[in-house]
């Protein structure tokens, strides 16, 4: 029998929960400012970070944006 693949989400990044926290606190944001400072509302980030939410992809890059100086 052959094995199928898992279903990938491309909308989905690897990072997880502890990930986008990680990041959060290497910038010295709290939540609302690194929701803002990537253009995301705040509800959103709190649940990407609790877990309650996978960490969407372009989340994702606009973090790896906003450490390469894009857009400043």
């Amino acid at each position: 029998m052959t094995k199928l693949a898992p279903k990938v989400r491309p909308d989905i990044s690897d990072w997880s929960a502890a990930d986008l926290k990680t990041w959060r606190e290497k910038h010295g944001f709290d939540q609302v400012q690194a929701a803002a400072a990537i253009g995301i509302g705040r509800q959103t980030w709190l649940k990407m970070e609790s877990g309650k939410k996978a960490v969407d992809l372009v989340c994702y890059l606009a973090c790896m944006g906003y450490d390469a100086g894009v857009g400043k």
